[in-house]
């Protein structure tokens, strides 16, 4: 008799045993699906205050304003001039002046500076323009929304704004300044409005316009900011 060989395969047609999952794999895709739930969970809230930010005033945007607010500002503030630009309709130049102390103890006043221009020489030939490349011209927007008409500031705001606009004057100031201490400064406005275009058939004064604004005291905080601290 002729013995029958032993199978070392399984036989056509069964169904080989599961192996046991080890923890780790187990653990692994408990962690990855926690992750997963936590994202989902985390762009909805997104969406949803944003969404709530930006929709018409309703009873949800009211009752959480404060929560809304606090989550969108100031990092995700939506700015729709980037879809929606508003076309400007004057030329605006800022100039700015100091009242510096003499070495006899009196005072003079320096020429006007453009800063203006300063940020333009800046801008100028540069492939990718930044924010920080006009830094007073933002810090000229904002100290305009934060002082009144008399050029008062309001509230807290509107004393940072104001010593930020200082600080940024004071260093394009210096080469008139020949480190001599600062008293004061003075900052004019000279607008200009824009022609519209000739389809429109209509034209405004080209003119310049000038506004002397109040003169502020310069204080060491002031001088903080500044390269010397003088």
């Amino acid at each position: 008799m002729t013995e029958t060989p032993e199978r070392t395969a399984e036989e056509p047609g069964t169904v080989p045993a599961e192996e046991p999952v080890p923890a780790e794999p187990r653990l692994a895709r408990l962690i990855v699906a926690a992750a997963a739930v936590a994202v989902v969970l985390a762009v909805v809230a997104h969406a949803g205050m944003i969404f709530f930010h930006v929709a018409p005033k309703n009873a949800v945007s009211t009752q959480h304003k404060s929560t809304i607010d606090a989550y969108v500002f100031p990092e995700l503030a939506q700015n729709w001039a980037v879809f929606a630009p508003n076309p400007l309709f004057t030329n605006t130049r800022v100039m700015a002046r100091a009242e510096v102390r003499t070495p006899r103890g009196g005072t003079s006043v320096t020429q006007w500076v453009d800063m203006t221009a300063y940020d333009l020489r800046t801008l100028r030939g540069t492939f990718v323009p930044s924010m920080t490349m006009e830094q007073f011209r933002q810090g000229w927007n904002n100290f305009n929304r934060s002082h009144d008409r008399a050029g008062r500031p309001v509230g807290k705001l509107g004393r940072l704004t104001e010593q930020n606009l200082k600080r940024l004057a004071l260093e394009r100031l210096r080469p008139v300044l020949d480190g001599r201490p600062v008293r004061r400064v003075q900052f004019r406005q000279l607008t200009q409005a824009i022609q519209p275009p000739e389809w429109t058939g209509r034209t405004v004064s080209d003119v310049w316009k000038s506004r002397a604004y109040p003169w502020l005291p310069v204080t060491r905080d002031d001088l903080e900011g500044t390269v010397d601290g003088r």
